[in-house]
């Protein structure tokens, strides 16, 4: 698989955990990815294209990030924006459509 089309996986895959669960720092998403095997199934180096796809997604106004301090540490919580809901949700039919029309070509 083209690492572009990995990497657009990744972002899909961010949102969607972002909608379904809710606000998340960086470090925690890498560990609830990693412990799915989502990494060791797409073959990417996670850390640093988790820490990219974030910064795109942000600079996209797909999702918005809020600091806070725990124990002494900063942590930035991410969680989506409105119009990442509606690209995601564009994303979700497009894949369907496509599903749909790859069907028609194996019966």
């Amino acid at each position: 698989m083209p690492m572009e089309a990995k990497r657009i996986i990744l972002k899909i895959r961010i949102l969607g955990r972002l909608k379904l669960g809710g606000p998340i720092y960086s470090y925690a998403l890498i560990k609830e990815f990693n412990k799915e095997g989502f990494a060791k199934f797409y073959g990417i180096t996670l850390k640093n294209d988790l820490y990219n796809a974030l910064r795109v997604l942000e600079k996209s106004g797909y999702i918005k990030v809020a600091s806070k301090v725990e124990r002494g540490k900063v942590k930035n919580y991410y969680t989506i924006t409105k119009r990442g809901s509606v690209a995601l949700g564009s994303v979700g039919k497009m894949i369907i459509k496509s599903i749909g029309k790859a069907a028609k070509l194996f019966r």
